[in-house]
């Protein structure tokens, strides 16, 4: 009998997440199909703070639960507009045989809802491998990695996508601009390792953080022409970072040896490539640290941190754009910890709720306000396997939700399938 089993944990994680460790997987699965998170009223771990002590701009969320930016107007519905319609039949679904050796995830979409499908293999080549499909379901065309690769990373353009890897060959970093066809547009090469992953620019492009330290942080356009180059003054080890819906990049750095145990420093760079200074952006975070970014309606950004098991997954603050941190508000912290996905042409949040058994297995997207105002939930089927739910769900920048699982198929192969449905959350 065949077994179903559940996708890599960066399925479940946004944004543009392709990594199988736990740093990439805050959402840990558990029994009976359904996981462990922040949700259900769970705070951030006692001790855990925010450092800094800057305050939020007007209308944006600090700490007692206020909203963050772009608040509810008085006597203005916040939620036209946003809220999710009927989950109708999939626009599209596709089976993809693999070894067992190959891990198939939905990797980006882009701007005309064409689906970037990756796979990733270290244990033999071809190492990286990606099928572009149409919102329809056709394929469109593949693109496969010359030579062996590591820390594979892909993001959504508005016309096709950017892929990152290390060439493990050459001993460079490489980036490869694909249209929705899977032609390559334009390649370009850097000294150094890529750090993953690699951002989305959401005025275009991408941004990359090439290391070892001091560490670079290297914008380009959707054409991989370099927009900028900026040398971090910092030596310290890059924790995580992110770009920001307005184009500005915050990268999060262990700070242990400048402000002591558990602190973590924070560097602001403008979309022109404009440095600020390191300031302490979070303390109080254990051993070893795992953060992660994911951008907030209008600017700035929430910030999550997963020390693995026993301890469960937690928001631990936002970040004004060019600010300094503070708490996160209180809507966020009663809800999981997943990337966050913003939707609606950037009004509103999806947060992604694991998958769980009720009648039926299913995985809810909630559609939730900038004020943190809930605009309605909806229900994806997802598939049951004895007494768990099998796959998780995937919003694309297009607000295309892919939802997916594998299936033993035979000794050593399976069956990994994929549906969608095009722009969804638009």
């Amino acid at each position: 009998m065949r077994n179903t089993v559940s996708f890599c944990a960066a399925f479940l994680a946004a944004v543009a997440t392709v990594r199988c460790d736990s740093r990439s997987a805050p959402i840990a699965p558990t029994d009976a199909g359904t996981v462990s998170s922040g949700g259900g009223g769970a705070q951030p771990d006692a001790g855990t703070s925010i450092g800094g002590g800057g305050q939020p701009d007007a209308g944006n969320g600090g700490a007692g639960g206020q909203p963050d930016a772009g608040g509810a107007v008085a006597g203005h519905d916040e939620c036209a507009g946003l809220g999710p319609g009927t989950v109708g039949q999939p626009s599209a679904s596709v089976a993809i045989p693999a070894t067992d050796y190959e891990n198939w995830f939905p990797g980006a979409t882009d701007g005309s809802g064409t689906v970037a499908l990756m796979m990733t293999n270290d244990n033999f080549e071809p190492s990286l491998r990606i099928r572009l499909f149409h919102p329809s379901g056709a394929e469109r065309g593949a693109y496969r990695s010359a030579q062996v690769t590591l820390g594979e990373a892909i993001v959504g353009q508005l016309q096709g996508v950017v892929v990152s890897y290390y060439d493990t060959v050459y001993a460079r970093g490489e980036l490869a601009a694909l249209d929705e066809n899977g032609s390559v547009m334009a390649t370009t090469e850097f000294e150094g390792i890529p750090w993953w992953p690699i951002a989305n620019d959401p005025l275009g492009g991408i941004v990359v953080i090439q290391s070892p330290p001091p560490s670079v942080v290297a914008a380009y356009d959707e054409r991989l022409n370099l927009r900028f180059r900026t040398q971090l003054s910092s030596t310290e080890r890059v924790l995580e970072f992110g770009v920001d819906r307005q184009g500005n990049s915050l990268v999060l750095l262990d700070a242990t040896d400048r402000y002591g145990s558990g602190k973590v420093g924070g560097i602001w760079i403008d979309h022109s490539g404009n440095a600020g200074a390191e300031f302490l952006a979070v303390e109080n975070v254990p051993s070893p640290p795992y953060l992660f970014l994911t951008p907030r309606v209008g600017n700035g950004f929430f910030a999550a941190r997963n020390p693995g098991p026993p301890t469960t997954a937690a928001w631990i603050g936002q970040f004004d754009a060019m600010g300094e941190g503070t708490a996160p508000p209180d809507w966020l912290t009663a809800r999981p910890v997943s990337t966050l996905p913003v939707v609606r042409n950037g009004r509103a949040y999806a947060v992604i709720h694991p998958a769980r058994l009720d009648a039926v297995c299913h995985a809810d997207i909630e559609v939730v306000a900038p004020s943190g105002k809930s605009c309605g939930t909806a229900a994806f089927p997802v598939d049951q396997s004895g007494q768990f739910c099998a796959g998780g769900l995937f919003v694309g920048s297009d607000g295309t939700v892919v939802g997916g699982r594998a299936e033993d198929a035979s000794p050593g192969s399976r069956t990994f399938t994929f549906r969608w449905w095009t722009g969804f959350l638009h």
